[in-house]
């Protein structure tokens, strides 16, 4: 079932492949505008207040106006919104509901 995204929604992008290291990232985006199946989402930024080590988690995460946009596109195919066009390797995908982060451990 379609989800139809509405401008200000928390949302976090993972990547879906066979690496778990690369599957378990994830990104906190705010979705910034929807038009038909294209929607921009503009990352959110993870606040961290001691010392960022490798496997820190932020103690909190916050809209950022000036965050990098990123494109997903609704695909019929796989029923999911995606990002396109893909900058690496395989698309991200959207997860709507929440901010989520978790960094690249491997």
């Amino acid at each position: 079932m379609k989800h139809i995204p509405t401008v200000g929604e928390k949302m976090y992008a993972y990547t879906p492949c066979n690496a778990y290291y690369v599957q378990a990232v994830r990104n906190p985006y705010t979705v910034e505008s929807v038009k038909g199946n294209v929607m921009v989402a503009r990352a959110a930024r993870p606040v961290f207040l001691g010392v960022r080590y490798y496997d820190t988690m932020p103690d909190y995460i916050e809209d950022d106006p000036n965050g990098e946009r990123i494109t997903f596109r609704w695909s019929e195919k796989k029923q999911r919104w995606q990002e396109s066009p893909i900058r690496y390797g395989y698309p991200k995908v959207a997860v709507f509901g929440d901010w989520d982060f978790f960094p690249y451990l491997d």
